[in-house]
């Protein structure tokens, strides 16, 4: 990034507080405490001002004006900052020319939408469709009739089985497998014998799911990503599950089979939810916890356990929970007998 305040005012629709200094050159963003001349920092709330007075950035994007310092006054910092960085992030990263690489292997039914690029050794099999401005990066696989929407991308190496449906503007990255079959199995004779999984997986709009991530088909019932979902890197969404609106879920999730999360829910790192339980809407599943033996209401929060053997403990504190009546009793019988021995005394 090379620009002068002037044009970085522009860019943001922003208020120079010096205008004698609009031709001084940014050509960088730091932090508020890593930034020295020529980056760029933001301020995004009140509580960093004096952080903000001390920093040696060239300029600070605000919502007030800090004393003493060049500022870019905007209304909305965060939005400044994704407006920015997205343009930096483009110049990065720019997006593959539109067309399909020579070592590519395209299926000659399959449909590709206007702008769709296809790169080196990617393949995309029979029946598959990709919409508009779809990008399928080197090394990448789209089984036969998948369904991509426009403008998805599918970084390098990552892979989507037979029948997947996949929304617009959805990011696969790297190493992710959508699609596979789900884990289910049968004993016959002392073998495990598998459970043929025709169900898909569907992936709505503005979703992403991140490397090296699993989403499994359902046998029966698909397995459904609903609109906005994004999934860290190394998660499990087990087969036929559902992840609601906007749900976040962070690295080295899991989730069983069958499974139902609701709108808006926080499921957080290395956190877990067993086969067939639900939690609902904005509820949240924090670090490390495990959601073993019930449901979690809508807006709860489900702290982690404490201590290695918490999960057993919660076990077996459940399966006494019956017995309590009749201990209760006893333990009553036992403090009238020890009442009566100190009365004889």
């Amino acid at each position: 990034m090379q620009m002068d305040l002037a044009a970085l005012a522009a860019t943001l629709d922003a208020r120079l507080t010096d205008p004698t200094r609009d031709h001084v050159q940014v050509s960088g963003v730091g932090s508020l405490g890593s930034a020295g001349p020529g980056d760029l920092a933001f301020l995004w709330s009140d509580s960093y001002r004096e952080q903000a007075a001390a920093s040696g950035a060239e300029a600070i994007v605000c919502r007030e004006a800090v004393p003493g310092k060049t500022c870019l006054v905007v209304e909305d910092p965060e939005a400044a900052m994704l407006t920015l960085m997205g343009r930096v992030y483009a110049q990065r990263h720019p997006d593959p020319a539109p067309g399909v690489h020579p070592t590519a292997v395209v299926a000659e039914d399959a449909k590709l939408g206007d702008g769709v690029s296809v790169g080196p050794r990617a393949i995309v099999d029979a029946g598959a469709s990709l919409g508009a401005r779809t990008q399928i990066r080197a090394g990448a696989y789209v089984g036969r009739h998948a369904e991509l929407g426009e403008d998805c991308v599918v970084h390098p190496n990552a892979t989507i089985h037979d029948h997947v449906r996949i929304g617009s503007r959805v990011t696969i990255w790297s190493g992710a497998v959508i699609g596979k079959d789900g884990f289910g199995f049968l004993q016959r004779d002392g073998r495990h014998v598998r459970i043929p999984q025709i169900g898909t997986v569907v992936i709505e709009d503005d979703v992403e799911i991140g490397a090296l991530s699993n989403v499994a088909r359902g046998a029966i019932d698909d397995t459904i990503i609903r609109r906005g979902v994004i999934v860290d890197d190394h998660c499990h969404i087990g087969h036929g599950s559902e992840v609601g609106e906007y749900t976040v879920i962070a690295g080295k999730s899991a989730m069983g089979g069958s499974c139902r999360i609701g709108k808006g829910c926080t499921i957080a790192q290395d956190a877990g939810v067993s086969t067939g339980l639900a939690m609902g809407d904005g509820s949240v599943l924090a670090t490390n916890a495990r959601l073993l033996y019930r449901d979690l209401p809508a807006g709860e929060t489900l702290q982690r356990a404490v201590g290695c053997h918490a999960p057993m403990v919660a076990k077996r504190i459940e399966a006494t929970l019956p017995e309590l009546p009749e201990m209760r009793k006893r333990l009553r019988r036992l403090e009238k007998r020890v009442e009566g021995r100190e009365t004889d005394d």
